[in-house]
């Protein structure tokens, strides 16, 4: 499973729906790896440049600690 899918898969189920419920052919996940991969798109934006893999996963851990800032 690739990250993406994973992504994907977690964003359905935040939805409330099953994952592997088919919509419109395909496992209802397969509709939200855009949203997946826009969220990866603005990770990586966020990044600093020449950040290696601690800074990643720091970054990573400060953003889910914060909450959806509701």
């Amino acid at each position: 499973m690739t990250v993406i899918e994973r992504a994907a898969r977690a964003l359905c189920k935040v939805e409330g729906h099953p994952e592997n419920i088919r919509f419109e052919g395909a496992p209802m996940w397969r509709s939200y790896v855009p949203q997946a991969r826009a969220l990866f798109d603005a990770v990586r934006a966020a990044a600093p440049a020449g950040a290696d893999i601690k800074v990643w996963q720091a970054m990573i851990d400060a953003a889910l600690a914060e909450g959806d800032g509701a």
